[in-house]
């Protein structure tokens, strides 16, 4: 892959289920150093960040402090963080910093791959700041329910108008829906024993999992649903997933094969 030939984008609302981060350090251990890599942090719904104990205006601060500790952690210093915008919706204010580098950046390569797990905000918002990128880069996106793109479901629901924009500008679109997200489960007990043993920053990923917000109670298994998006970037190991544009992935992540490439990944730069 040459330097400007492909964009990889993770955009996700990091200051939330730490899922995301989950799937971002996997997908930062298999792309290796020649995949360009932006990072782009979205917003919580104001309702569950207060729920959560954390101030409702900076949630994209806060998910994007805690990729560049990721980052630090794993020594990668060349791929850039962007804050994102700290609400959803479609109004001016929504054009962020994050809004503006994806169409900066992604003009400047032949081609784009969007992987997002949360709400749509920064990416609708960079379609509005510049049409044209739904020519030029695609989207994979964790979204809606199996039926229906714009309801449902917590990504799709934060921020409907987002969602209804970003369908509505063509840009191609795999979508992997909430019944393929929480077909990623893991035992409590393997990320304990197994992730925070694998290595540093497998330890730091378990501590921010097993650290829930009081309202949750944690069972036997926890969710790693962000971990679907991971099969669609760059990288070996496990198999990768080439859906069609204008698909809904179902039945198709392998959960437990995305777990043990994880893991070995982890252990492998200890």
């Amino acid at each position: 892959m040459s330097a400007l030939t492909e964009l990889l984008v993770v955009d996700n609302d990091y200051g939330g289920d730490p899922d995301g981060l989950v799937a971002l350090a996997h997908i930062l251990l298999r792309c290796g150093p020649d995949v360009t890599m932006l990072v782009t942090s979205s917003p919580l719904d104001p309702e569950l960040a207060e729920a959560a104990g954390a101030d409702p205006a900076t949630t994209a601060s806060q998910g994007a402090e805690l990729v560049e500790e990721l980052l630090e952690l794993m020594g990668i210093n060349d791929v850039r963080v962007i804050t994102g915008a700290e609400a959803p919706g479609t109004s001016e204010g929504q054009v962020s910093a994050a809004a503006r580098a994806i169409v900066e950046t992604s003009a400047r390569f032949e081609r784009t791959t969007i992987l997002c797990g949360g709400p749509l905000t920064n990416v609708a918002a960079a379609l509005r700041l510049d049409p044209a990128l739904a020519d030029r880069a695609a989207l994979v996106w964790v979204g809606g329910i199996l039926a229906d793109a714009e309801r449902g479901e917590y990504n799709s629901d934060t921020d409907a108008a987002s969602a209804t924009e970003v369908v509505a500008s063509k840009m191609p679109l795999v979508r992997i829906p909430y019944e393929e997200y929480m077909r990623m489960t893991v035992g409590v007990d393997a990320v304990k024993n197994e992730l925070a043993a694998a290595s540093r920053v497998g330890s730091w990923l378990a501590e921010r999992l097993l650290d829930v917000p009081p309202f949750v109670q944690r069972g036997s298994t926890l969710t790693l649903g962000d971990s679907v998006l991971v099969p669609f970037g760059p990288g070996p190991g496990t198999a990768g997933i080439t859906g069609a544009w204008g698909s809904v992935v179902h039945h198709q992540v392998d959960s437990a094969g995305l777990w043990r490439d994880l893991i070995r990944q982890l252990v492998a730069v200890r």
